[in-house]
C-alpha cells in the first residue's frame, strides 16, 4: 500500500510543503476565520464571502505551483507529493463549488419565497454545511496523513512517479 524511500531531509521539506498550505487552508481558512467571520455576520454579512475566496486563492496556488513543479526539474519524490496535494486540491475545489452554489441558491429562494430565518438556517445547514464539513474533516485526516508520510520518506503506490536515475536505488532497506 505504501512503499519506503530514504530520501534527505530537504526533499523531505520539500515535499511536505503542498501538505502544509492544504492544511493551512482548511483548518486555518475553513474553521478558525469562517467562525471568526460567522460571530460578526449580523453586523457586517458579506465578512463570511472571506473565507470561499481566500480558498479558492489557496488552492488556485497550489494547482498553479504544482503544475510549475511538474513541469521542472524536483525531484521525483517531491513531485509526488505535489500530485497527491493537487488531486486533493481539485476535489476540494468541486466540493467548495457545490457547497457555494447551495448556500447561495438557497439564501436566493429563501429570499424569494420568504422564508423564515430558521427554515432557512436548518436547511442550508443540513443540506449544504453539514455534508461540507463531514468531507473537510476527512481531507484534513488525510492531509495530516500526508504530512506523515512525507516527512518519513513514504508514498502510496499510485502516486509513485518514475525514478529518473534507476542507477541510484532510492527504496530503503
Amino acid at each position: 500500500m505504501h512503499q519506503y524511500f530514504s530520501v534527505p531531509l530537504e526533499e523531505s521539506d520539500r515535499a511536505k510543503w503542498p501538505h502544509e498550505i492544504f492544511l493551512i487552508n482548511l483548518v486555518f481558512n475553513h474553521i478558525l476565520v469562517f467562525a471568526l467571520t460567522f460571530s460578526v455576520y449580523r453586523t457586517f454579512p458579506l465578512m463570511v464571502a472571506i473565507v470561499p475566496i481566500t480558498s479558492f486563492a489557496i488552492c488556485g496556488y497550489i494547482i498553479l505551483k504544482g503544475r510549475q513543479i511538474a513541469a521542472g526539474s524536483e525531484s521525483w519524490f517531491v513531485k509526488s507529493h505535489w500530485k497527491i496535494a493537487v488531486q486533493r486540491n481539485r476535489h476540494f475545489l468541486w466540493l467548495l463549488t457545490v457547497t457555494c452554489a447551495i448556500i447561495g441558491s438557497g439564501i436566493w429562494i429563501s429570499n424569494m419565497m420568504g422564508w423564515s430565518k430558521i427554515t432557512t438556517i436548518a436547511l442550508l445547514g443540513g443540506f449544504g454545511l453539514l455534508p461540507f464539513m463531514v468531507s473537510l474533516l476527512v481531507l484534513i485526516v488525510l492531509g495530516n496523513d500526508s504530512l506523515y508520510q512525507a516527512r518519513h520518506g513514504k508514498l502510496p503506490k499510485r502516486f509513485i512517479e518514475k525514478n529518473p536515475d534507476p542507477a541510484k536505488p532510492t527504496i530503503a532497506a
